[in-house]
């Protein structure tokens, strides 16, 4: 009998990338194995080693090898996901948006705040002019991009072509300004790289409670493992904020994982788009039963 986990962290972004990361990580399966528990408080601070080692003892303990058992990973419901338009040059990002419209995906989120903004403010207008909100549901993800300072303008500027949600538009730990934002904004704002580092559930109140943003999106190899983001959504629900899941990266061990805990928490119905589309990055992959058809996620039956 074996569970496999992943664990993905991202250097420079994740809280818990360290030096001696295999060593640290070793030491917390020895301390799982020597006491049948994993070490969860002890383990707060370590999100992506958190997230492999909840993965693994779930497909362990499970004679099926699910993280999760539910509709969608029995492969009888999807998942709706949004498109994801990553970074690039305008003509790059104007012939994936194309692409992810030709797909068929009603929810398309677009990176901005890398390139110039008078090109990304006319790529928005473009989809605009040819695809109402009715069509198609259009994020961006700012990535901190914006200083504090044209933050509010910017969003202003977005505001008339409908778009659903900005993520993260200025850095975070700038609570006051964020919060600042979110009262001004004429979008709805999302927090992302705010959540990173925040470990507890007092801290994690603290700072919704704070800035109140109108979503969370919420990694779980970033944000907490599977505990932490069932802490995040649950903290999030009791304050009247709303979230969604994102994968960050992981191959499709840990997409895989993710998409089943999406699944167990918000289930199959009328769920908004989530953000597990990042495994198409890849130019390889782990093998996977996991298949996208239009713009949802499936499990594919053996």
């Amino acid at each position: 009998r074996k569970g496999v986990g992943e664990c993905a962290p991202l250097p420079d972004l994740s809280c818990d990338v360290c030096d001696n990361y295999g060593e640290v990580l070793r030491g917390f399966c020895d301390k799982t194995v020597a006491s049948g528990t994993i070490p969860y408080e002890e383990m707060r601070p370590y999100p992506s080693m958190l997230f492999g080692l909840e993965t693994a003892l779930r497909r362990l303990n499970d004679p099926s090898g699910m993280t999760f058992d539910n509709a969608f990973s029995r492969g009888e419901a999807g998942l709706p996901i949004n498109g994801l338009v990553w970074m690039g040059t305008f003509e790059q990002m104007r012939d994936r948006m194309e692409q992810k419209l030709r797909d068929g995906y009603r929810c398309v989120k677009l990176k901005v705040g890398a390139i110039n903004f008078d090109d990304e403010l006319e790529l928005v207008k473009s989809i605009r002019r040819r695809f109402s909100d009715q069509y198609v549901q259009l994020r961006l993800d700012a990535n901190c991009g914006f200083a504090c300072d044209e933050a509010l303008h910017r969003l202003e500027q977005f505001a008339p072509y409908a778009i659903h949600s900005i993520e993260q538009p200025i850095k975070a730990r700038h609570w006051e300004q964020m919060a600042q934002l979110c009262r001004e904004s004429p979008l709805p704002i999302a927090l992302d790289e705010e959540l990173i580092g925040l470990n507890t559930p007092e801290e994690k109140e603290r700072m919704l409670s704070a800035i109140h943003p109108a979503y969370v999106v919420i990694k779980p190899s970033l944000h907490g493992g599977i505990n932490g983001t069932q802490e995040w959504v649950e903290i999030a629900n009791r304050l009247g904020v709303g979230s969604w899941i994102t994968s960050a990266l992981e191959s499709n061990i840990g997409l895989n994982a993710i998409a089943q805990l999406t699944a167990h928490i918000y289930g199959t119905h009328h769920i908004m788009a989530q953000g597990l589309g990042t495994g198409l990055l890849f130019t390889d992959n782990t093998e996977t039963n996991l298949e996208i058809r239009r713009d949802e996620l499936w499990t594919r039956k053996n």
